[in-house]
């Protein structure tokens, strides 16, 4: 299976959510103001991420894993899920050690955003 083939969320689609909680972003006041000005949207599903929710929990870490495996060196997607991806990281590190970057771009408590990227170089 390929990156092209694991489903992305359609963000045009409304999606349900809940009332927004104390801050700006709705997540409950961490101060992040997603939705303030100047803001990046990093608190919200964006076009493109790879919005792991909508992946059945049995085949989640299987079917994420296959999506870094496709990367090419440089190449990076973000990674939407509903808890810290702990887990995953880790077993990351230890199938992939170094090849595979991490970057927290919002951390919860409703959604967390990662930008996984394939470190350049990697080739195999």
């Amino acid at each position: 299976m390929t990156l092209n083939e694991i489903p992305l969320t359609d963000v045009s689609a409304p999606a349900p959510s809940a009332p927004p909680a104390a801050g700006a972003c709705g997540c409950g006041g961490c101060g992040c103001a997603a939705d303030g000005p100047g803001a990046t949207g990093v608190g919200r599903l964006e076009p493109g991420d790879l919005d792991a929710r909508a992946i059945d929990r049995s085949e989640r870490h299987a079917r994420i894993l296959e999506a870094v495996a496709a990367l090419e060196p440089g190449e990076a997607f973000v990674l939407a899920v509903d808890h810290d991806p702990q887990r995953l990281r880790l077993q990351l590190e230890a199938t992939e050690p170094g090849q595979v970057g991490w970057t927290y771009l919002a951390q919860g408590p409703d959604l967390w955003r990662v930008e996984l990227r394939r470190a350049p170089g990697h080739c195999c």
